[in-house]
């Protein structure tokens, strides 16, 4: 019973250390994931997924695009609702009224028009408590390497 219980440990593990590295792929194209912690670009970004963001240059933005930056405190994925001399006007497209500031500078890239839902809740706490990836990886090939000795002891 309990090597079947440690099995079934091991192969969650597996997948949820799989998913946390598929979800980051995208970096070797350049796109950044970003978890959605804001409701103001609902429904097309919703709170706990990961939104994907890409750098661009400023002189390339377009009317509509979501414009990822990073404000005092936060980082900000709105859309642009309106561009003049290099400064832009970006609004929430769940929020009534547009941004009460201009984005000039801090910018990150262009977002993507979509996200992956919720998965962000569980990339948030991985990356909180990296601690726990690690052992669980140390863990892994600990046990990986223990049944590899049995195997060439028999």
């Amino acid at each position: 019973m309990y090597e079947f219980l440690r099995n079934i440990i091991a192969k969650i593990l597996i997948i949820l250390l799989a998913i946390y590295l598929v979800i980051f792929i995208p970096i070797l194209w350049n796109y950044h994931p970003l978890i959605i912690v804001s409701g103001s670009m609902e429904p097309i970004l919703k709170v706990g997924g990961i939104l994907y963001y890409h750098p661009k240059k400023v002189d390339e933005f377009k009317k509509n695009e979501i414009l990822v930056f990073k404000s005092k405190k936060h980082i900000i994925s709105h859309r642009i609702v309106d561009i003049s001399n290099k400064e832009f006007i970006t609004k929430g497209d769940a929020n009534k009224k547009v941004d009460s500031f201009k984005v000039s500078s801090q910018i990150l890239g262009e977002g993507t028009n979509f996200s992956i839902p919720l998965i962000g809740y569980y990339v948030d706490f991985i990356y909180n408590h990296k601690y726990v990836l690690l052992l669980v990886s140390l863990s892994l090939f600990i046990d990986l390497f223990r049944k590899e000795m049995v195997i060439k002891r028999e």
